[in-house]
């Protein structure tokens, strides 16, 4: 028998001795891989007059960090099973730590991408580890509470970081983007050693084989890049987009025949077989889709059409923080007495009818009229969320997939690679589809201005409103008919942004549909505990 089949079998996982302490370790892990690249994307504007970059080299500084994180998704889980979570997240915590402290002192353009590779290779780690930990580690009591711990990055992500990056800008210094995860890694850091127990070192690979997963880590980090600028770089019409299509899926291609010619018996895609867990990676791409809304919607429409600051803008996502933290409590423990379905079915129900209603936004709308969804919205997301990742959890320990790490591997590095890799694929999509429906409504706009009396009537007010104003009679109807386009752009911009919401109705639409199709999931107290019964 091979060293790699005589792990393969089950084998018993270790309880966290301080499962308190490592559910705080797991918020922790989860708020830092997210803040960073969220404090990075929201300050990209100030960063570049920092750093006196123009937009092309601009652009790369985000990617540069997101698609680090990408690649090391799948491959820290092969890391794990070599050397164990807890120290593989000790050392990751301790580089991404040096690497935030030195980037504000490096000069830009190299060096600081590589610090910015390094850091996003170091911080992947902590998402999909800390997902680990809850699965195999935590008494199934506990689990709910583990899940709102490590659903929490979204705080970090959605509602605290444009007014985090807006307070450094004002208040203290543009240095504070990356010193503030690098500050918050330190209790982490603390937190996993003493939460997060020891592998024993029977359980740990002899070897590892990292082929495989590096060539699934570097396809789907190459169609991670292509996706995040293919907007920008005119998709099919640029070299370097269809460069980087092709190689990925050539390293997939690769990456799969590897698997069926000679199989890594430390993963075990067998457990993917299951409807359930089919269907609860749909609903954490749809997810990834319908948080939009707040990531992306909600403060595109503010920008362009009531010129916000990303302060402005985080001020008024603040306000769903208190009731996302009320309901990420109240549910986790609600998960406890109510079925996963139940809630999964409450929570896309209301994100479906809150977009409804912000498909009908009006050009004039204000942050203040978003509010009420935001708070509502709040407690959907945190009911979304929770139902999810405690539907792949509570599967898991059904099917028995974390009862042994080649079923716990898979799983947690399918997840990791839906959520990364679901998030930019929907980005980009919306990107393109706010683009189209943009310039269809500005042609339909257009198209409906006749030169009749109306149109003509308008500019002619308009005209001798301006009069004043204007420098001369010639210049009158210019300035008129300027305000009338810049007008038209408004409206259509605004059916826009309309109907993107309206894709996210119908999304969460699509989402409680699916969750109709999943066979039901049993309460906390009814599923197996960590430990297996012996074989």
């Amino acid at each position: 028998m091979s060293p790699l089949q005589s792990h393969a079998p089950s084998e018993k996982p270790s309880v966290a001795p301080h499962a308190l302490i490592g559910i705080l370790a797991v918020f922790l892990a989860a708020m830092n891989s997210s803040l960073g690249g969220g404090l990075i994307g929201a300050g990209l504007e100030d960063l570049r007059g920092v750093w006196g970059l123009d937009l092309d080299a601009a652009v790369y500084i985000p990617t540069s960090f997101n698609a680090a994180q990408m690649f090391m998704g799948p491959l820290s889980i092969i890391l794990a099973a070599r050397y164990g979570h807890r120290r593989v997240l000790l050392y990751a915590g301790g580089i991404y730590i040096l690497s935030s402290l030195l980037l504000p002192l490096m000069p830009p353009r190299a060096i600081v991408l590589i610090l910015l590779v390094i850091g996003g290779l170091a911080s992947g780690t902590f998402y999909p580890l800390a997902l680990s930990f809850i699965s195999r580690n935590l008494p199934v009591q506990l689990i709910p509470f583990g899940i709102a711990a490590y659903t929490m990055d979204l705080i970090g992500s959605n509602h605290i970081v444009h007014a985090l990056e807006g307070f450094f800008i004002d208040y203290w210094s543009w240095k504070w983007i990356f010193w503030t995860p690098a500050i918050l890694t330190l209790p982490m850091l603390l937190c996993v050693k003493v939460g997060i127990p020891v592998t024993p070192r029977d359980q740990l690979l002899p070897k590892c084989i990292y082929g495989e997963m590096l060539y699934v880590s570097g396809g789907l980090t190459m169609l991670y890049i292509a996706l995040d600028q293919g907007e920008r770089l005119d998709w099919f019409n640029n070299g370097l987009i269809n460069g980087l299509l092709l190689a990925g899926i050539i390293l997939l291609v690769i990456a799969v025949l590897k698997r069926r010619m000679d199989p890594y018996l430390v993963l075990d895609f067998s457990y993917l077989k299951s409807r359930n867990i089919l269907i609860l990676g749909l609903l954490v791409f749809i997810f990834r889709v319908v948080l939009l809304r707040v990531v992306a919607l909600i403060p595109l429409f503010l920008e362009t059409l009531q010129h916000y600051r990303p302060p402005e803008i985080g001020h008024l996502l603040s306000f769903s923080l208190i009731p996302f933290l009320v309901a990420l409590t109240v549910i986790a423990d609600l998960l406890r007495r109510v079925h996963v379905r139940l809630v999964l079915i409450a929570g896309f129900f209301i994100l479906a009818v809150i977009n409804f209603y912000d498909s009908h936004a009006l050009s004039t709308w204000i942050g203040d009229d978003f509010i009420i969804q935001q708070m509502v919205g709040a407690v959907a997301i945190c009911m979304a969320i929770l139902g999810t990742f405690s539907g792949v959890v509570f599967e898991g320990r059904i099917t028995g997939a974390y009862r042994n790490r080649a079923g716990a591997y898979c799983q947690g590095a399918f997840f990791q690679v839906v959520r990364l890799f679901g998030g930019q694929l929907s980005a980009s999509g919306l990107r393109r589809f706010i683009q189209v429906r943009d310039h269809f409504w500005q042609t339909k706009l257009v198209s409906g201005l006749q030169s009749g009396w109306q149109f003509d009537g308008r500019l002619a007010h308009l005209g001798t409103a301006l009069a004043p104003q204007a420098a001369g009679p010639l210049q009158r109807p210019e300035i008129a008919a300027g305000l009338i386009a810049g007008s038209v752009k408004a409206q259509a911009f605004t059916l826009a942004i309309d109907d993107s919401f309206m894709l996210l109705a119908l999304l969460s639409a699509v989402a409680v549909l699916a969750v109709f199709m999943m066979t039901p999931i049993p309460l906390p107290h009814q599923l197996p505990d960590a430990a297996p019964t012996k074989t």
